[in-house]
């Protein structure tokens, strides 16, 4: 359960990080986005993937988290990569499913 709650984390985390390159701006918002917010995206992203290494480090442990972390980091960008390249308006849409199936699992964890 700790580990689809850290990926939907991740998926956020990978997100910004592409809302923060240009090329994926054009397909994303179908305009260029000001320097501050770019910066705003790569600050948030990475902050949430550091976020969600140290979750799993707390969790599991230091090496079953950490390799833990690093098997959702491989999923969690593959998905925003096939929405990316198939359909890079609905990345909005995959983030509030996400978030539904966050908020599903963390209720499901705390109960």
């Amino acid at each position: 359960m700790g580990a689809w709650l850290l990926w939907c984390a991740s998926v956020w985390g990978f997100s910004c990080l592409a809302c923060s390159m240009s090329k994926h701006q054009r397909d994303i918002f179908s305009t260029k986005v000001s320097t501050q917010k770019t910066r705003l995206f790569q600050v948030v992203g990475w902050v949430i993937l550091i976020m969600t290494a140290l979750l799993a480090i707390c969790w599991k442990g230091a090496s079953v988290g950490f390799s833990e972390w690093l098997g959702i980091i491989t999923f969690a960008p593959l998905v925003i990569g096939l929405t990316l390249t198939y359909y890079p308006k609905k990345l909005l849409q995959l983030n509030i499913a996400v978030t539904v199936l966050f908020v599903i699992l963390l209720m499901i964890k705390l109960i």
